[in-house]
């Protein structure tokens, strides 16, 4: 098969961005199989892979320059034009068809771009759901935001065939729209293997860190993670909690948006701030390695569709203390092979840490058991067949037409 997919970000060695780390183990492992795999990237960052496609945004008349702004006076001001890259993302893709055809294209949900892909050419639409907007949006919701809940709806309504990376994300997307979604399917996103020489080992970890990886905002509740540091800070003089991520700020409590110095500087004992290190982003091959010095991997995330900053450290065999969000329960079980807290629990997550802290083997136990889940749930293979089976069970439904946006 010729599989097209899209990504907001390309490379994905220069992206620190969930969707292209899909998108490139995807690739890798579909290739294997030896299909052919194409990357149509919204904002490349970079050029050097012959795979990759950059959307083409078609060139407006007179008359739709027009209608684009009447639009906008009706729609109010928009930063992201819906129809310019929709229809960008659907001429990449006849672009690409006219080389050689596409069998099927799997694009994220985001904005909808997908919907403007059905019909522009013979291959078959599939939306995989990453982080549905209505889901993961922090704070109030204005009308852009109602704008794009409503965007991505049709994309999924839309769409040859829907697909997820937990049945909880399935159910949750079919409840906000009124779908049943017929032909769908609810699979892992992949994660590579390291090899066993790369492994986290015990000996080898400073058994008094904690390791932090993600977005200092909201969604990842990284004043959730700082809170349960703090009340185990405040017994254990020697643990520290390092923190690498994109800071995007958190809200006081006048709703001032504050970065991580000022949080901190606001709501953490001054004792406690000293043992906290921020590294901001971190490169991404960089983070296996503080991955395996920290005895504890923590996420403490409100909500999550499949978080690669556990799945990730399963995979290298290191001790997982996380929020209970719905995909990760479907896969994983508490006390074997991962420790859960129920989401906001500043109390059982710190409790959940101190068991690692208190019994380092049994933390070691815990990370081996949850590498051999990763080897068994998440290897790029294992998903690779699935996705396969899947790609071929929506291209043998009846093709559907319509009119090419080019």
């Amino acid at each position: 098969m010729r599989i097209a997919f899209l990504t907001p970000l390309w490379p994905p060695s220069m992206a620190q961005n969930g969707i292209a780390t899909y998108v490139d183990v995807m690739t890798r492992a579909l290739e294997r199989k030896g299909h052919e795999c194409i990357v149509i990237a919204v904002w490349p960052l970079g050029g050097g892979d012959p795979r990759m496609r950059h959307i083409r945004r078609p060139r407006l008349n007179g008359a739709e320059k027009l209608f684009r702004r009447v639009r906008g006076r009706i729609e109010g001001d928009q930063t992201f034009d819906y129809h310019l890259f929709g229809r960008g993302v659907a001429n990449a893709l006849i672009d690409a068809d006219r080389e050689q055809p596409v069998d099927v294209i799997e694009a994220e949900e985001s904005f909808g771009l997908a919907r403007y892909c059905v019909g522009a050419t013979g291959a078959k639409v599939i939306v995989r759901s990453h982080g549905p907007h209505f889901l993961v949006h922090q704070g109030v919701f204005q009308s852009g935001d109602r704008r794009r809940v409503r965007k991505e709806g049709h994309a999924f309504r839309e769409a040859d065939g829907v697909c997820f990376p937990s049945g909880a994300l399935r159910d949750a997307v079919a409840s906000q729209y009124g779908l049943d979604f017929p032909v769908s399917a609810a699979y892992p996103n992949p994660i590579d293997i390291p090899p066993a020489s790369e492994a986290w080992t015990l000996d080898g970890c400073d058994r008094n860190t904690i390791l932090f990886v993600g977005r200092f905002d909201a969604v990842k509740g990284s004043d959730v993670a700082l809170q349960a540091f703090q009340t185990i800070a405040q017994k254990r003089r020697d643990v520290r909690l390092v923190m690498a991520g994109v800071d995007h700020g958190l809200r006081g409590p006048d709703g001032a948006m504050l970065k991580f110095a000022d949080y901190v500087r606001a709501h953490m004992a001054e004792d406690v701030r000293s043992r906290i290190e921020f590294l901001g982003p971190v490169p991404r091959e960089e983070v296996p390695g503080l991955r395996r010095r920290a005895l504890i991997n923590l996420t403490a995330s409100r909500y999550e569709t499949f978080p690669y900053a556990v799945t990730e450290a399963l995979a290298l065999g290191a001790p997982v203390v996380a929020t209970a969000t719905p995909g990760l329960a479907e896969y994983l079980t508490e006390g074997d092979n991962i420790l859960f807290a129920p989401v906001g629990d500043v109390q059982t997550l710190a409790r959940q840490m101190e068991r690692c802290l208190d019994h380092p083997e049994f933390a070691a136990k815990l990370g081996s058991a949850g590498r051999d889940t990763a080897i068994r749930l998440f290897s790029p293979e294992a998903i690779a067949d699935q996705a396969e089976a899947y790609y071929e069970r929506v291209a043998g439904q009846a093709r559907q037409t319509g009119v090419a946006c080019s």
